[in-house]
């Protein structure tokens, strides 16, 4: 059986290490004769990122190791493995010189119009099982010029290459346009939750405008419309538990789903990736499942992460959650947990929730006698009802979009993984496009 013909990366680009420089080489600020310096935390998910950046003289940085539009930047050694061989392109987005730390190297495309396509070779699944091999053998996670030049890739031809390469820019393109959607989405939606949990809604069912005073009464929590009042959430909880402390599963046994703090977002819950656990590990189970609406608090975390708070949304499966979170139950008439967790994890609430937490610079935590003097805005039913209703509207339109780039990155994967190695035909692919 005849092999596919083979090329090696180094026959499309050669690769500069870094510079190597000294703490008392970097500068504090722009300047002439000074040069920005990138590092392998710069690399991010196949992006250059230049919120934090090194400068340093330009004298350091030989011509080759410059970094231009086109050229690749790759990690090349890292206290971890995984991050080896993490890639990205440079746009020329950046308005002064640019080059990398001795970490790092830049990968020069020997023609321009191969620079698109190497972009994706770094990014694909073939780049990444060859950087494990040669690393496997090696107690040092580094990579010579000379490993990277020498892997071998399929030999496309010039023209397709190119046309691998627009073929897998349209879907990035498309997802960045995606991001775009979603970064809007989310902005509208914290102003949204802003307004309906302390604005409310009119009789006309519009959001009342804060300059109508009248409208409103002082309150603890600053105004609030006239028919809201404030309570506490100890005084409006029927029920309450700490989740289980149980662990295990095993194949073949009746189970039940595990939320633990990283399922946990603010006001966000993510049950893609939750463990199962036995039945029979759960001391009564029945009681410990969680139902429809009910507010899940974060009470042990890292500073930053304590207090996460969301409401369970119920679906078929049956749901219990750790010991690191406490479930909290109203009755429907006093408060429902969605309100509670809309507010509670944004704004003014998020605000307020984080000056309870103590502890550590590693640990703290949110006790529940602190919690329960916390208050809440309570709006009648069914006004509350309604602003659950438009705030639940508004995730679901960032889910559709959040789950529309998901499909488009399993797109890009296999169809980035298809062309590069021949699997699919470029001229079939396009033909499918057109």
């Amino acid at each position: 059986m005849r092999e596919d013909p083979t090329i090696r990366i180094g026959d499309l680009a050669d690769g500069i290490r870094g510079v190597s420089y000294r703490p008392e080489h970097l500068q504090e600020d722009f300047g002439r004769d000074r040069t920005v310096l990138l590092r392998s935390t710069n690399i991010q998910d196949g992006q250059l990122d230049f919120t934090s950046i090194q400068i340093v003289p330009s004298y350091l940085v030989k011509p080759a190791q410059s970094v231009g539009e086109g050229d690749l930047v790759v990690c090349m050694s890292n206290g971890s493995k995984a991050l080896v061989g993490k890639a990205a392109r440079y746009k020329g987005e950046y308005g002064a010189p640019l080059t990398v730390g001795a970490f790092c190297s830049v990968f020069h495309p020997k023609t321009e119009s191969d620079s698109a396509f190497l972009r994706h070779v770094f990014q694909g699944e073939q780049f990444r099982r060859s950087i494990d091999i040669i690393l496997s053998g090696s107690a040092i996670n580094n990579l010579k010029n000379s490993d990277v030049e020498g892997i071998s890739i399929r030999a496309h031809s010039p023209t397709e290459r190119a046309t691998i390469a627009d073929i897998l820019d349209a879907i990035d393109d498309a997802i960045l346009e995606t991001d775009t959607v979603i970064e809007k989405l989310l902005l509208v939606h914290q102003g949204l939750v802003h307004d309906l949990t302390t604005l409310g809604l009119s009789k006309s069912g519009e959001i009342r405008r804060a300059d109508q005073l009248e409208e409103f009464h002082e309150t603890d929590l600053g105004p609030l419309p006239h028919s809201w009042c404030v309570k506490s959430i100890g005084r409006m909880a029927k029920d309450l538990a700490l989740g289980t402390a149980a662990r295990g599963a095993n194949d073949g046994q009746d189970q039940l789903r595990l939320l633990k703090m990283g399922n946990l977002g603010w006001d966000a819950l993510d049950t893609s990736t939750c463990e199962l656990i036995d039945v029979d590990r759960v001391v009564h189970w029945k009681d410990a499942l969680l139902l429809d609406g009910d507010l899940l608090f974060n009470t042990r975390n890292t500073p930053e992460l304590v207090g996460k708070t969301a409401a369970y949304d119920q679906d078929d499966q049956r749901t219990v959650c750790d010991n690191n979170i406490l479930r909290i139950r109203f009755p429907s008439e006093e408060m429902d947990g969605r309100f509670a967790a809309a507010y509670m994890a944004n704004g003014r609430g998020k605000s307020r929730l984080m000056t309870l937490a103590t502890g550590t610079t590693s640990v703290a935590a949110i006790y529940w006698r602190d919690l329960r003097d916390f208050q809440l805005p309570v709006p009648p039913r069914e006004e509350r009802e309604e602003i659950v209703r438009r705030l639940q509207v508004s995730r679901d339109t960032i889910r559709r979009e959040k789950e529309s780039r998901v499909k488009l990155s399993n797109l890009r994967e296999g169809l980035r993984d298809d062309l590069l190695t021949g699997r699919k035909p470029v001229v079939a692919i396009r033909e499918a496009a057109e």
